[in-house]
């Protein structure tokens, strides 16, 4: 489908009320006596630039024309790009208008979206969402990935008319990126959310049944000498940030101050730089006792390491937690007789960081991070004097990637990544180099997708006598898969190989290397309603895994899911699998030689999801895994619940129970004073674990809210029994004792982590916020597995609260405006 847009020398007023003359008779159809920029108005055809009729459905009922007629107009001048949406609705009294925070998509109320792909590439698309309530998010989607932490300042308003609602958006220039053309032509697609429907449609079909979205996009024809703008914004700050302790009468206050800087280079890309970066107001991590062999992955709240990276985000290769984190802790071995460690860092300081981002009109896409963070040190107290000295825990450093993508015919592309931190001399320095590639056929129904990536880690010596041997570490992966991607029948087939010295994690996160895996899956899809179904879609997998050094079998299981949309927009998903022989785990026993055997086991589950339409809405998962030949059984529930009491107030609440019993796992390891493995001990231990959850959040306008955050997570793990591990990964009985000093159970672990925000944001204008945080934490760690739930309650609140108190001014200068400003003077 094509669309053409408007020429205006006269702006609409944005203001959701459509009686602006562009809108009214957009190209004066009664009096075409003139020509425009050398094109002829006399007999134009005014339907091209008006659509009026109904979108076709993506969900529930795929192909499927709306519920609803949609009028929308696009139009245009020097600054910005307009759109207008009229959406009708034969029932306006039922238009859903609930509000949210900036970004929080619909929030259960009725959605329009526009997306335009600039460069009509068919890949990627920038896209702006205005609720029904007026609430704004942008997002950039694509073959790049979803973006959603990607955020412009533009301008809409909604209001709710006698024939539904209606949406006027200003999109300024600076806010996309545009070839240099004298007629430019846009992909772009429009999209509405009815909410009580449960209905998404699009003014160029969605079909479900294929692969890819941007490349399902019409056309935006009529744009004629658009110049891309000079884009420079400042977003200057001041911060305040109060920490106290309980007990404590001192508080630790810093106030500080910043800016981030926006500079376009040339017509498509962007330089985003930090001046001392202020992270004082990011959520708190979902912190947990860990029991297995592998590291926590937490997510990433630093406004700027999510914004606009997606295309860093490939292959494990960029976890930017790793920026900030402390990498070379001191050790013990630096601790001499009678001595302690008062501090540990857990942090290294930012110093700041630079991003240049952009694609081009050819679909040579670049991304270029830096971040540099300073100096860190711990404190060692001798116990006997009470002397005290300092000792490094990193370096300064310096975290570089690049990532170069290269958009190609049919949605493909292919691309390359190299990421590199370097610590200097004396310390361990990585590099990490990767190239991958994703094929379509020209109906993208079938696709191939490679990845190829070396590490390398390195330890340039300080002088020619340095005692430390000279580091030099190489390792490699590499990842092959192909399959049908769209239509009913869809199947898929990968081979995953790394080497036992791959190792992208100075930067990247890799849970394990050393692996070999093979997975492969068939599904039946269905998007069309019958009977009492809207869709569904049925998957079986098998899935297998090798060692890679030495080459030795490892596991292999069978599995199947589902997932059905019923017509009252309730749905269920289920899943179960087998291992159905003998696996050995190369990874839980810590130790390089020793395996662990695991006897067969099963596990399955199911998912309900009542109707989120409705005021009240719940999600109710339970699910089990069992070995009989060890007894072993692991249940687990969660229930969430969100109530809608009103437009403006709603209730979150989540919680969850998993109990272990009988698990046989990894307890610690005894070694001679040579330094060798004597025994690897492995325990029989019940653990169980309750997580609440509970968020709030009332929103004044569109423009400010208050939400309140709660997280209460509680782990008690008991052991009964102990065991020798050997190397053929048996269980033997062990005489290894874990009573300690003080006559505790030392493995024996009663943990709790509790945490609790409240944040405030206003937007006072466009792009400029004052917000507030106040967030109060506190955790515990004792022997007392034992404890029922009040003990435990108790002996929380005894440990000290540490409270902070975050204030922030940020202030947006945008250069176009301030100049367009200008000249109206």
């Amino acid at each position: 489908m094509n669309l053409h847009a408007w020429a205006t020398s006269d702006a609409p007023k944005i203001d959701g009320i459509l009686d602006d003359g562009v809108w009214m008779d957009p190209i004066n159809v009664t009096n075409l006596t003139a020509s425009v920029s050398d094109r002829l108005l006399n007999g134009d055809d005014p339907s091209k630039y008006i659509y009026e009729g109904f979108f076709t459905q993506n969900w529930p009922n795929n192909n499927e024309k709306s519920n609803q007629k949609t009028k929308v107009q696009v139009a245009y001048d020097d600054y910005a790009i307009y759109v207008s949406a009229q959406l009708y609705d034969t029932a306006p009294d039922s238009i859903r208008t609930n509000m949210g925070a900036r970004d929080s998509g619909g929030n259960g109320a009725d959605v329009f979206v526009v997306s335009f792909d600039t460069y009509n590439k068919q890949q990627d698309c920038f896209e702006f969402v205005v609720s029904a309530s007026g609430v704004q998010s942008d997002r950039m989607r694509g073959t790049s990935g979803w973006d959603g932490n990607w955020n412009e300042v533009w301008s809409s308003a909604v209001k709710v008319n006698e024939e539904g609602w209606a949406v006027e958006m200003a999109i300024p220039y600076r806010a996309l990126r545009m070839p240099d053309a004298k007629e430019q032509v846009w992909g772009i697609n429009f999209g509405r959310v009815i909410q009580r429907k449960g209905e998404t449609s699009y003014w160029n079909n969605i079909d479900a049944n294929k692969s890819g979205y941007v490349n399902q996009f019409g056309s935006l024809r009529g744009l004629y000498d658009i110049k891309p703008p000079l884009r420079l914004s400042l977003s200057p700050y001041i911060s305040n940030v109060a920490v106290g302790k309980q007990g404590s009468n001192k508080i630790a206050n810093t106030f500080s101050g910043g800016a981030d800087l926006k500079l376009g280079l040339g017509q498509s890309f962007t330089l985003d730089v930090s001046l001392v970066p202020d992270f004082s107001q990011v959520q708190a991590d979902n912190e947990v006792l860990n029991l297995s062999a592998y590291e926590v992955q937490y997510g990433e709240f630093r406004d700027f390491f999510t914004q606009g990276t997606t295309i860093f985000n490939k292959w494990g290769q960029f976890y930017s937690r790793r920026i900030g984190q402390n990498h070379i802790a001191p050790s013990d071995d630096l601790l001499e007789e009678h001595e302690e460690y008062k501090f540990k860092p857990t942090d290294a300081p930012l110093i700041n960081s630079i991003k240049l981002t952009g694609r081009t009109e050819k679909g040579l896409g670049i991304g270029i991070l830096n971040s540099i963070t300073n100096e860190s040190f711990g404190i060692i107290e001798d116990t006997l004097t009470g002397e005290r000295r300092d000792v490094k825990a990193d370096p300064l450093t310096n975290f570089n990637i690049i990532s170069i993508e290269q958009n190609l015919a049919n949605n493909s592309k292919i691309g390359f990544m190299n990421s590199n931190v370097y610590r200097g001399q004396g310390y361990k320095n990585s590099n990490v180099t990767s190239g991958d590639f994703s094929l379509y056929d020209r109906t993208n129904t079938y696709r191939i997708r490679g990845f190829g990536g070396l590490s390398q880690e390195f330890k340039p010596l300080l002088d020619n006598t340095a005692e430390d041997e000279e580091l030099k570490v190489l390792g490699y992966r590499y990842d092959i898969g192909g399959g049908k991607v769209s239509g009913k029948w869809r199947y898929w087939a990968s081979t995953n190989v790394e080497s036992d010295k791959y190792n992208p994690n100075d930067m990247g996160f890799n849970g394990s290397n050393n692996a070999i895996n093979i997975r492969t899956n068939a599904s039946y899809n269905i998007y069309q309603a019958k009977g009492i179904y809207q869709r569904y879609w049925a998957r079986v997998g098998y899935d297998e895994n090798w060692l890679y050094n030495p080459r030795s079998f490892m596991s292999r299981r069978v599995w199947a899911d589902g997932d059905m949309l019923f017509k009252n927009f309730w749905s269920v998903y289920m899943n179960v699998a087998t291992t159905p022989q003998v696996s050995y785990d190369y990874f839980g026993p810590r130790e390089e030689g020793y395996r662990f055997k695991q006897l067969p086991s099963q596990d399955g589950g199911i998912t309900i999801n009542s109707d989120g339409r409705k005021k009240y809405s719940m999600s109710f998962r339970t699910s089990f895994w069992q070995r009989p030949e060890f007894d072993q059984f692991d249940e687990f529930y969660r229930y969430g619940q969100t109530y809608r009491m009103t437009d403006k107030f709603e209730l979150n609440h989540t919680i969850s129970w998993n109990n272990q019993k009988n698990e046989k796992g990894y307890v610690t390891t005894i070694k001679d004073s040579n330094d060798e493995v004597e025994d690897v001990i492995y325990g029989n231990r019940g653990v169980t674990t309750l997580e609440n959850n509970f968020w709030t959040q009332y929103t004044f306008t569109n423009k400010m809210f208050l939400k309140l955050r709660l997280r209460h997570y509680w782990r008690q793990v008991n052991y009964t029994d102990f065991f020798d591990l050997t190397k053929d990964g048996d269980l033997l009985s062990s005489n290894y004792s874990d009573i300690n000093d003080e006559g505790e159970k030392e493995h024996d672990t009663n943990y709790n982590t509790f945490n609790m925000e409240v944040s405030y944001s206003w937007e006072f204008l466009p792009g400029s916020f004052f917000t507030a945080l106040w967030r109060n934490q506190l955790g515990s760690s004792s022997h007392n597995s034992h404890y029922t739930f009040n003990n435990n309650m108790n002996e929380m609140w005894k440990e000290a609260q540490v409270n902070t108190l975050s204030l922030r001014v940020m202030y947006f200068l945008d250069y176009q405006q301030v100049k367009k400003g200008f000249s109206r003077m």
